[in-house]
């Protein structure tokens, strides 16, 4: 067989093979936005887990080094979160129908047809049923046949369409967060406040003192006049008696 009969033969092949063409038909989106919140409790390479704002915890795994999230206004990765990280994701979902119709169009001869069922022989030699519907149109000799046109020994063109529908949905989701603030700077501050607080203690004790007009505290005293006076009668009396014992001697 020359290369010739070989292209022909491969040619009359493909002709007689069934050419499916496909056509797909989107129809309109609807479009879903969901919020979700929480805060980092854990953060493992590019596994993360997350407390959820109802309290449920929850594990995001693999999540890729492509997916950013905008903390402080920088852009950062997974790897890059720390435990306390708020988070806020907005998942915007558009939900597409999408219905996907196959139409194969194949010939072949009429072997048997009664009613709406006609039998073919395919070109593969195969034999096949089918049972059509009226208003379904054949091709013969380049003219639309229905199935009661159809004879015995006939050779006929027909298509058959499959229709698919599928869903397409496409997600976009946009993640921005609030990094945990240091607690050092909180600390110090209470401590200065607190060394202020102390300083300024006796001064304003003092401020209060004065601006009272009271007098400044005095020593309690540690005698009183009336022993003295006591031991003076006392001297006094043994004095004159002693004048008294002088006269009489």
């Amino acid at each position: 067989m020359t290369l010739t009969a070989i292209a022909l033969f491969a040619a009359a092949v493909a002709a007689q093979t069934p050419q499916p063409t496909t056509q797909t038909t989107r129809g309109e989106g609807t479009v879903t936005t969901e919020k979700m919140s929480g805060e980092v409790v854990l953060v493992d390479g590019n596994n993360l887990v997350v407390r959820m704002s109802n309290g449920e915890f929850r594990t995001f795994s693999n999540v890729p080094d492509s997916r950013r999230a905008l903390i402080d206004g920088k852009e950062v990765g997974v790897r890059d979160l720390t435990p306390g990280t708020k988070l806020t994701a907005t998942i915007t979902r558009t939900t597409t129908p999408v219905t996907i119709r196959t139409t194969t169009v194949g010939t072949g001869r009429v072997r048997y047809v009664a009613g709406s069922t006609v039998i073919l022989t395919l070109p593969s030699g195969e034999t096949k049923q089918y049972v059509v519907k009226p208003e379904y149109k054949f091709i013969v000799n380049g003219k639309p046949a229905s199935v009661n046109e159809l004879r015995q020994g006939m050779t006929v063109s027909a298509e058959k369409i499959v229709e698919e529908p599928t869903v397409d949905i496409a997600t976009d989701t946009n993640v921005v967060g609030q990094a945990p603030r240091a607690q050092a700077a909180p600390a110090a501050a209470t401590a200065t406040g607190g060394a202020a607080a102390l300083g300024a203690a006796p001064a304003r004790a003092g401020a209060a003192s004065t601006a009272s007009g009271a007098p400044p505290a005095r020593l309690p005293k540690t005698g009183s006049p009336i022993p003295f006076v006591g031991l003076l009668g006392l001297l006094l009396v043994g004095g004159s008696s002693a004048i008294r014992m002088l006269r009489r001697r």
